[in-house]
């Protein structure tokens, strides 16, 4: 088939590379135009379309994929469908309906749990232990049309949202690549979603990160591990006479018996206490700073027993 791949982030360049290497034709590359990052604000690409540059495939940037003159370039291309992946603008119908097949997008978990932005992340924060990716037909409600495929896998016990969104991505490319190969033999239709079973999966704040151990200490867990890498776990560093220290908890596992002290307070394994247990800590960050191994850490800012880590007051804590 001829394929419209609308794409920016990089959760899209495992399904690219795979059409890449099918029997598809890429008719063109739709992406978000380049945007100011960094400290000096330069001008920055989408991960998608430095790539498709590099493989001397056909780029359109478009800020509004809906405008008239998008449309017009579409209609020129004259393909089968649309796929999307990751691609950061809502398509009306007058885009999905450019083509025989509409836009076959796809999502980070299965559908209908976990409709919306952020589907790795939601899966580890509601500890979840397995999670999948689905590809569907778009319609105009967010991540509510016909589903053709899904593909599960397990979450692993300390698998953080960076690594689990890796996996996800290799798995929706075989999966989009076996719903267009199928779709192109006439041999596949969307069922319709159960939106009664929709649960949904918001786009993080910094705000979601915020670490409060007074929470069981599987709970904290999951937050460490479905805010990395953005935007982190937050919390700060307490001690009388000292000034607060925002860190980030990069990684931390359960330590054996129960919490020894008050919630959120280091006790003498400088292990940090929960409402229920208590946590070691084996990667942490200071703010501006690299991530460190926790004895690093402790050495390097005189860590001790009685040290007590805070809830942030702020987004900008």
């Amino acid at each position: 088939m001829r394929i419209l791949f609308f794409g920016s982030g990089d959760f899209a360049l495992p399904t690219l590379r795979a059409l890449l290497r099918s029997e598809h034709e890429i008719a063109a590359v739709v992406t978000q135009p380049p945007r100011r990052a960094g400290r000096g604000g330069n001008l920055r690409a989408t991960p998608v379309e430095r790539f498709a540059r590099a493989q001397d495939l056909e780029v359109f940037p478009s800020q509004d994929v809906n405008a008239e003159t998008t449309l017009a370039y579409l209609r020129y291309k004259q393909a089968d469908v649309i796929c999307v992946v990751e691609f950061g603008q809502f398509l009306r119908e007058s885009v999905r309906a450019m083509t025989p097949h509409g836009a076959i997008n796809l999502h980070g978990s299965v559908l209908p749990r976990l409709r919306g932005a952020a589907p790795v992340h939601w899966a580890i924060l509601r500890g979840m232990n397995t999670t999948g990716v689905t590809t569907f037909s778009l319609v105009d409600t967010m991540d509510a049309g016909p589903v053709y495929r899904t593909a599960t896998l397990e979450i692993g016990p300390e698998e953080r949202a960076g690594e689990l969104r890796g996996r996800l991505a290799t798995l929706g490319a075989a999966t989009m690549l076996e719903t267009l190969d199928a779709l192109a033999g006439g041999k596949i239709r969307p069922r319709p979603q159960d939106d009664t079973q929709a649960t949904f999966a918001p786009r993080l704040k910094k705000s979601d990160g915020f670490l409060d151990f007074r929470l069981p200490a599987e709970h904290v867990l999951w937050k460490i591990r479905g805010t990395w890498p953005w935007p982190g776990a937050r919390a700060v560093f307490g001690r009388a006479g000292v000034q607060a220290l925002p860190v980030t908890i990069a990684r931390a596992r359960r330590a054996e018996g129960p919490a020894r002290c008050k919630a959120g307070r280091l006790d003498e394994d400088l292990c940090v206490s929960t409402s229920n247990g208590r946590l070691e800590i084996v990667e942490i960050q200071p703010a501006g700073k690299r991530v460190l191994a926790w004895r690093d850490f402790v050495n390097g800012y005189r860590i001790r027993p009685g040290d007590v880590l805070h809830l942030p007051e702020s987004e900008d804590t």
